[in-house]
């Protein structure tokens, strides 16, 4: 029977794996956030961030992940917190959530497991030994569910399979007393290991300032040509398995060359950082918006009836005209002109053809506009494939 159950049990794990899964990040940090990102999508891992707790509460109504991995330290509801209130939903109870943290004392533990935590990972951490935690917690699922009537649970702990008859109590106890000599056996180390933490995590902190240097275009702070082409596909790919219409936007800034010309490219870094500004006051945080390079600006984003092709143009247009209406502060009038292209999930395309789309027809407005013709009325403007996939 016992080699049968181990069968099933393997079998189990092993349909489990072959799935698909999804991992909600959850970190304040946006380095942080995308650094994880990053290690996760190498391993195939679908991957959703959320900036704080209450973001990922309403991001697990939306769609059930298959885990949460979750900071301690944030504004407003802390890790533990948001891990109590997972579990506290029925059709949640058993979704697995791992905690990061400093592991500075026995309180983060007891805390911890009071809440519900699964599991823990100290900071700072290697992408083998995130990886490793991961199919850990992914095994244990499923060894779980092998045995749904068993008042106790198997578990891999420390490289080694164990049953565990017991309630939670006893199980707080046991890993409390795991952490405990562990602890113990590393005092003689504590000194030794000081300055070597020290220095992991200098490397770690400039690594982390590498990435986002990395990421983002260094006089706008928005995301930068690669970060754009990387994070763009994976939401076209997240749109066509949820089936979700996109809208990409290609933004060109008007008469870049003849500012600079006249004025200095300082005044014309002026411009290119002020049109940013007003980019980042138009489109939401979640949208993704980059300068691709030169005068040349990008948007992806989700639309719902109220940020619709239109109502989006007529905030970008309002905007614009309150700059330019200060021509004491700001004695270069912005002009932009403006392509689009719709993401159908029914016919996915490249990226790459997308962008062609959009900007082909950017240059085609510009012309227009050369002409006299100026910015299309919102009832020209394009509109989806379908109604799908739009919220509403």
């Amino acid at each position: 029977m016992e080699v049968e159950r181990r069968r099933e049990a393997i079998k189990h794990v092993k349909e489990l794996l072959a799935e698909p899964v999804e991992i909600l990040v959850v970190d304040d940090c946006p380095v942080q956030a995308e650094l994880l990102r990053y290690i996760l999508e190498n391993q195939k891992y679908l991957v959703s961030i959320a900036r704080n707790g209450q973001e990922a509460l309403d991001k697990l109504e939306e769609r059930r992940p298959t885990l949460v991995i979750s900071d301690i330290a944030m504004p407003e509801m802390d890790g533990f917190e948001l891990c109590r209130r997972i579990k506290a939903v029925d059709r949640f109870k058993d979704l697995p959530v791992i905690i990061l943290t400093s592991l500075n004392d026995l309180s983060h533990v007891m805390q911890g497991l009071k809440c519900g935590t699964d599991n823990f990972i100290s900071k700072p951490y290697s992408a083998e030994f995130l990886l490793s935690r991961i199919r850990h917690v992914l095994m244990n699922q499923g060894l779980r569910k092998t045995r749904p009537h068993q008042m106790g649970m198997e578990i891999f702990f420390d490289g080694q399979k164990h049953f565990i008859k017991s309630d939670r109590v006893q199980i707080l106890d046991l890993l409390i007393s795991t952490f405990e000599g562990a602890v113990e056996k590393n005092k003689a180390l504590e000194e030794a290991n000081r300055e070597l933490i020290k220095a992991r995590d200098l490397l770690q902190r400039q690594t982390e300032e590498l990435m986002a240097l990395s990421l983002r275009d260094g006089l706008t702070g928005l995301y930068n040509r690669r970060a754009f082409m990387t994070l763009a596909e994976h939401q076209l790919k997240v749109a066509e398995r949820t089936e979700t219409s996109l809208l990409l936007m290609f933004i060109d800034l008007d008469d870049l060359k003849a500012v600079n010309d006249l004025y200095g490219h300082a005044m014309g870094d002026r411009v290119l950082v002020a049109t940013a500004n007003i980019l980042g006051t138009v489109f939401r945080q979640s949208d993704l918006v980059a300068r691709l390079g030169g005068d040349e600006f990008v948007v992806l984003y989700l639309c719902s009836n109220a940020d619709a092709p239109e109502a989006v143009v007529e905030r970008l247009q309002k905007r614009l005209r309150q700059y330019n209406a200060c021509p004491k502060e700001h004695p270069n009038n912005l002009s932009l002109s403006i392509g689009f292209a719709w993401y159908n999930p029914g016919c996915p395309v490249p990226l790459e053809e997308l962008l062609q789309e959009a900007d082909d027809m950017m240059y085609a407005q510009k012309k227009a506009k050369k002409q006299g013709v100026g910015y299309p009325s919102p009832s020209d403007l394009a509109t989806p494939p379908s109604g799908k996939g739009m919220l509403h």
